[in-house]
């Protein structure tokens, strides 16, 4: 009995909800309000929720696409960046060998009486690394051993072996070289032999020189002409060091080059002298008078 009765009541509440439920729905000023506050009700948590997540997403999907577009654009500055570098460079590159090679070219100009060479520098010798340098020039452009190498500073060295495409040049730091050299000072005159030294490998020595010689720190040498190689007049360098022998009956005169022997680019080789120099005494005269017909020392 219980049981008949409670459904009887929940049908009794049914109907009056149904009944209600059609009045306010024949009723066109609710229903439409009706209808909206149920879904507005039942849906709005839903909405709110979803609107969230999409605006989420949204956001995520734009930075995403941001960050990518960002990324290519920076990849793209990188390499317009990397390529304006390496076209800085070479316009740089090109300035400074224009720059070498106008200065070499007034020298030339300067220079008449040689007649010059100009030769690259393709490599030196490993097993002599700061004393043989390999320049790109050959027998096939008349180049032969014994030339004298030099720049526009100064001496550098000469041939010793020729080849068709390329020749080797020894430095005048080099221990095996010898170089016939002189005291430029006109008070002075000193004439001497200026060797590598291979306990200071970047300056050679002037050595054997009498302890009385008149040579002191600071004195421009030049060669002197004497060897059959170099023509005279050609700067080596400058006097740094008056080193006395331990006996003290000689002394040799250590040498800074004038030429930076370590950043070697291009030089010059002399493939012969058009004219003599002036000789300034006597007896350098006298020797260029018995030296005529053979090699301009």
């Amino acid at each position: 009995m219980g049981f008949f009765r409670k459904k009887s009541v929940i049908l009794i509440i049914v109907f009056l909800v149904v009944l209600t439920l059609s009045g306010l729905v024949a009723t066109k000023k609710y229903k439409v309000a009706f209808l909206e506050t149920t879904f507005n009700t039942v849906l709005a948590p839903f909405e709110q929720a979803t609107s969230f997540v999409s605006f989420k997403i949204n956001n995520v999907v734009y930075s995403f696409s941001d960050f990518i577009s960002v990324y290519r654009k920076n990849q793209l500055l990188r390499e317009e960046n990397n390529e304006l570098r390496k076209q800085l460079l070479n316009s740089n590159e090109i300035a400074a060998e224009n720059n070498r090679l106008n200065k070499m070219l007034d020298y030339q100009n300067q220079n008449q009486q040689h007649e010059l060479v100009i030769s690259r520098i393709i490599g030196r010798d490993p097993g002599s690394w700061t004393n043989i340098i390999i320049i790109n020039r050959g027998t096939k452009d008349g180049i032969t051993k014994n030339m004298a190498v030099i720049n526009q500073s100064g001496l550098i060295g000469n041939v010793i072996n020729a080849y068709p495409n390329c020749s080797k040049v020894q430095l005048i730091t080099d221990p095996r070289s010898a170089v016939g050299a002189l005291v430029q000072r006109e008070e002075s005159r000193v004439a001497g032999i200026l060797e590598g030294n291979s306990s200071t490998p970047s300056n050679p020595h002037m050595v054997n020189l009498a302890n009385d010689a008149d040579i002191i720190v600071g004195d421009k040498i030049i060669t002197s002409g004497f060897g059959g190689i170099y023509p005279k007049g050609l700067l080596i360098g400058e006097v740094t060091e008056i080193i006395n022998d331990e006996i003290g009956f000689l002394k040799n005169a250590k040498i800074a080059p004038a030429v930076n022997l370590n950043k070697l680019e291009e030089v010059f080789v002399i493939k012969k002298t058009r004219e003599q120099l002036p000789f300034t005494d006597s007896a350098e005269s006298a020797s260029s008078l018995n030296s005529r017909g053979g090699n301009l020392l």
